[in-house]
C-alpha cells in the first residue's frame, strides 16, 4: 500500500515539474516553431521570461500567414482585411500601395470601358499622378485635336502697374472649375503653383479643397463662377492643353 503510494506521489511530483517547466516548453516551443506551439506556450506561461518572445513570435506567424492570403486573393477587400487585423504589421505600406494600385486599375478599366471624352476626363481629375495618366492624355488629345493658333493679339494700351498685375474680376456663382485632384496635398500645391503662374488670367486664384468624409483626394478649384463663365474658362483652358471640368459647388 506505501509502495502505491510512493509511486503516486512520484508521479504527481513529475506531473507538476514539468508543467512548472517554462524553460523546457520554451525550448519545445522553439523546436517547433508553429502557431499552435506558441499559443500552447503562452497559455501554460502567459507572465514570465519567454513570455513576451512567445507573443511576439506569434504575432510575426499570423501577420506573415494574413499577408500571404491576402497576396493571394490580391483584392481591395483582402488587403483592407490585412490592415484591420494588423494595422502596424510588417506588411502595413506595401497593403496601403497595393490598394491604391487596385483602385487605379479599377477606375482606368471603367474610363476605357466608357470610352468617352468625359470618362477619360473625370480619371484624369482624380489620377493625375498615376502611370496611366499619359494614356488618358493621349487618347484624349486623339479625341480632341488642339484647336488652331489664336490670331496674334493687338498690342494692348499701356496701364498702370497696378492695374496690370491685377486678376481680372471673375463673376461669383455656384459653380467651379476642377483643375485637378491629388493624393497628397504637397502634389496639388505643386499643381496649384504651376496652374496660376499660367492660366491665372483665365482661372484667378486658385484653391485646395480638402479631403472630407470617404474621399482621400485633394481637389483644385476656382472661386465661384457662374455656369456660363465656368464653362467658358474650362473651354479655354482645354484649348490650352489643361485638364478641367466643371462642377457645383
Amino acid at each position: 500500500m506505501n509502495s502505491l503510494r510512493l509511486i503516486a506521489a512520484l508521479i504527481a511530483m513529475a506531473a507538476l515539474a514539468a508543467c512548472s517547466n517554462p524553460e523546457a516548453d520554451w525550448q519545445q516551443a522553439e523546436s517547433e516553431n508553429t502557431e499552435a506551439a506558441y499559443q500552447a506556450f503562452l497559455e501554460k506561461h502567459p507572465e514570465g521570461e519567454w513570455a513576451q518572445q512567445a507573443q511576439t513570435r506569434l504575432d510575426g506567424i499570423k501577420d506573415g500567414r494574413d499577408w500571404e492570403n491576402a497576396q493571394v486573393a490580391d483584392s481591395i477587400d483582402a488587403y483592407n482585411n490585412y490592415l484591420l487585423a494588423h494595422p502596424l504589421g510588417a506588411h502595413m505600406g506595401e497593403a496601403r500601395q497595393r490598394i491604391s494600385e487596385l483602385e487605379t486599375e479599377a477606375a482606368w478599366l471603367a474610363a476605357q470601358g466608357a470610352g468617352t471624352r468625359e470618362a477619360l476626363e473625370d480619371f484624369l481629375l482624380r489620377y493625375a499622378d498615376t502611370p496611366q495618366a499619359e494614356l488618358a492624355r493621349t487618347q484624349l488629345a486623339a479625341l480632341n485635336p488642339p484647336p488652331p493658333p489664336p490670331a496674334p493679339a493687338k498690342k494692348p494700351v499701356a496701364r498702370s502697374t497696378k492695374q496690370s498685375s491685377a486678376a481680372p474680376a471673375i463673376p461669383k456663382g455656384g459653380f467651379q472649375v476642377q483643375l485637378g485632384a491629388f493624393s497628397s496635398l504637397s502634389k496639388a500645391q505643386s499643381e496649384q503653383a504651376r496652374i496660376e503662374k499660367r492660366f491665372r488670367a483665365t482661372t484667378g486664384p486658385l484653391s485646395i479643397q480638402k479631403p472630407s468624409g470617404g474621399d482621400q483626394l485633394y481637389r483644385l478649384k476656382t472661386a465661384g463662377m457662374t455656369e456660363s463663365a465656368a464653362r467658358s474658362a474650362c473651354q479655354k483652358l482645354k484649348g490650352a492643353g489643361q485638364d478641367c471640368v466643371v462642377v457645383r459647388r
